[in-house]
């Protein structure tokens, strides 16, 4: 009798400009979190499958023409790939829902951006000056005195990339790190995420179907940790990318010592949403209420510390319970549905945990916190609201990934920027008030890496990445291409 896996689609690898298996032949399931079937067959790599792909993106870098290309040329190229992933809209929504379960409203993030990001790195190439003239000097004193010495700094590419994206924006996350890497003219191995790969192998496709030399791009699947661990361990990796859990940053620069890699890292993050006395608390709900059910709650800059004052505090738990009955929870293929499930049964069960240890440290539970009625498949969780949290609780002070949002009174604006930076945290915070100059010189305050006055940020041009735990260097347009070169200094009389 054939089973569902079987029926799955088996994906291939892509290694040094060729499809692949595993060495060893073996696969693994990838499913789908909302109906828990499959989804397809991905390759389950082991160590020498990855050293196969280092070693081809070593062989690209040192031999090949891509690090020396004419940016024109460069450029060309990945706008080859940026119109091979624009033509593939609408098999890249379908992917990323049934692997990552992304409702339809995510598709601006998860499709649209990682198209619109990828044409940035197109015009990037061309116009990030790698060749920057320094101010020359004259040499005064010994042999040669009175000769202008000229200066120039050339960002010349890192090296070979280990690129390790996350599984709650799989291609965004990527593209983020590929787009940049290729704009400066960098070699890479990616490893995907193990719950979502295949969107990954997408992108290869569209990379397969491109003029890039081949080694330049590779990519890599697989559940286990070996994988990641030679990526990371190699000597002949350069810079290794990642996004994900703090816990792995902290192993991921440790292991990277060694070699002394240049190390990024795009962790996690409690963000704040601070809601001052003179904002609509009417217009502030939606925001506030946001992180309790977009993309359940999957996502490391959610403000899921919401700051309010002390008066305003019990109307505004109100209206966010009000709210979130609202939210249509479900399977995200359904267009309509606005939450659909976490990525995994362990997930859940962390975040059920969370949920747990509020309520015994005496947070005020509004709303949720428990399983929705009518799903016997898929890793579902109600939206859920905590209302009179402290700052010192395992609720404040932890990153849930998940659909919780604390409600934390404060008495004064002082108190306010204290209690958002009494954080080991610092990405992104919110400030929402209607005198907006106050709100800047207020963003200042706060130690973290983005800033919102009010609604929206700017993660195509602008810098993006954390202070303090929350990581190490910065994503994004011209600053995203810089953390993949090196400065050196070229001298000449």
């Amino acid at each position: 009798m054939t089973t569902t896996a079987e029926k799955a689609a088996t994906h291939q690898m892509y290694v040094d400009g060729k499809w692949i298996g595993a060495g060893d032949g073996k696969t693994y399931t990838v499913i789908n979190p909302a109906t828990e079937e499959p989804v397809g067959l991905a390759p389950s790599a082991n160590r020498h499958d990855m050293k196969a792909a280092i070693q081809a993106a070593r062989r690209a870098f040192d031999d090949g023409p891509w690090p020396h290309m004419d940016k024109r040329e460069r450029s060309r190229i990945v706008r080859q790939i940026a119109d091979n992933l624009s033509k593939r809209k609408e098999e890249l929504r379908k992917l990323v829902t049934a692997e990552a379960g992304a409702e339809a409203y995510t598709y601006m993030v998860n499709v649209d951006w990682v198209i619109l990001h990828l044409y940035d790195y197109v015009d990037l190439a061309m116009t990030f000056d790698f060749e920057e003239m320094v101010q020359p000097i004259v040499m005064g004193h010994g042999p040669g005195g009175g000769r202008l010495i000229n200066s120039m700094v050339f960002h010349a590419p890192v090296g070979v990339c280990g690129l390790i994206p996350t599984w709650n924006y799989p291609l965004f996350t990527t593209i983020q790190k590929v787009g940049p890497a290729l704009a400066a003219g960098s070699t890479m191995v990616v490893k995907t995420p193990p719950y979502a790969p295949l969107v990954n192998l997408l992108l290869a496709k569209c990379v397969a179907e491109s003029d890039l030399p081949k080694g330049v791009f590779n990519v890599v699947t697989g559940e286990g940790v070996d994988i990641s661990t030679e990526l990371v361990d190699n000597p002949m990796v350069d810079k290794v990318s990642f996004t994900g859990s703090v816990a792995t940053g902290k192993k991921i620069m440790e292991a990277g010592a060694k070699t002394l890699k240049r190390v990024h890292l795009e962790l996690g993050g409690k963000s704040p949403l601070i809601i001052l006395d003179d904002a609509n608390l009417d217009m502030a709900v939606p925001a506030a209420s946001a992180p309790a059910f977009m993309h359940s709650g999957q996502g490391c800059v959610n403000t899921t510390r919401v700051l309010v004052s002390k008066k305003n505090h019990d109307a505004l738990a109100q209206k966010m319970a009000n709210h979130l009955k609202n939210i249509k929870i479900g399977n995200p293929a359904d267009p309509q549905v606005m939450m659909g499930p976490v990525i995994r049964e362990e997930r859940r069960t962390k975040i059920e945990e969370y949920i747990a240890s509020g309520k015994a440290q005496g947070a005020d539970l509004v709303t949720g916190g428990k399983r929705p009625a009518g799903f016997s498949k898929g890793f579902f969780i109600e939206p859920t609201v905590f209302a009179n949290v402290r700052n010192d609780m395992k609720i404040a002070r932890e990153e849930i990934f998940g659909p919780v949002v604390s409600l934390i009174p404060y008495a004064d604006e002082a108190e306010a920027i204290r209690i958002a930076n009494d954080t080991t945290y610092g990405l992104g915070a919110t400030i929402f008030t209607t005198d907006i100059p106050k709100g800047r010189q207020l963003a200042k305050r706060i130690r973290a890496g983005s800033v919102s006055v009010g609604m929206g940020s700017n993660v195509r041009t602008a810098p993006f990445g954390g202070f303090k735990e929350s990581g190490i260097g910065r994503e994004s347009g011209k600053f995203g291409v810089a953390e993949y070169t090196e400065m050196m200094a070229i001298h000449w009389t």
